[in-house]
């Protein structure tokens, strides 16, 4: 009986944590997706010195937060955001706007990836 006790309250604590995650990663998603837009407006109306502040704010800001979910989570998602962002700092200093756009758009469906890979529902358990 005690062990169908202990069992029942793991499940339940283990699947409460998962809905904290869940809420939590999208939380840092949908902020770091509408810095995203930010620095995306900033590309397509020409302002580089707008968009390489924000990106360096971004940048700094998104290695700090990172952290704890970098333990938590597939930390190959992490690493592609970085590289996306090293690639868009380069792509704004020489301006090009083609190559900075790609970055940006890989940087959001990347975030929108980790989103998607951590979801509890349905058919990530079937």
């Amino acid at each position: 009986m005690k062990s169908l006790v202990y069992s029942l309250i793991w499940t339940i604590l283990f699947i409460v944590f998962g809905l904290y995650i869940n809420s939590e990663i999208s939380d840092f998603t949908d902020i770091y997706n509408s810095r995203a837009d930010i620095i995306e407006n900033h590309i397509k109306n020409d302002n580089w010195d707008d968009a390489k502040n924000e990106l360096d704010d971004y940048h700094k800001d998104f290695h700090k937060d990172k952290g704890a979910w970098y333990k938590l989570l597939n930390h190959d998602y992490f690493d592609n955001v970085c590289l996306c962002l090293d690639i868009l700092d380069g792509s704004i200093i020489s301006r090009d706007k083609s190559m900075a756009l790609e970055q940006v758009y890989r940087i959001k469906s990347t975030l929108d990836n980790i989103l998607e890979s951590e979801k509890c529902d349905l058919n990530h358990i079937f």
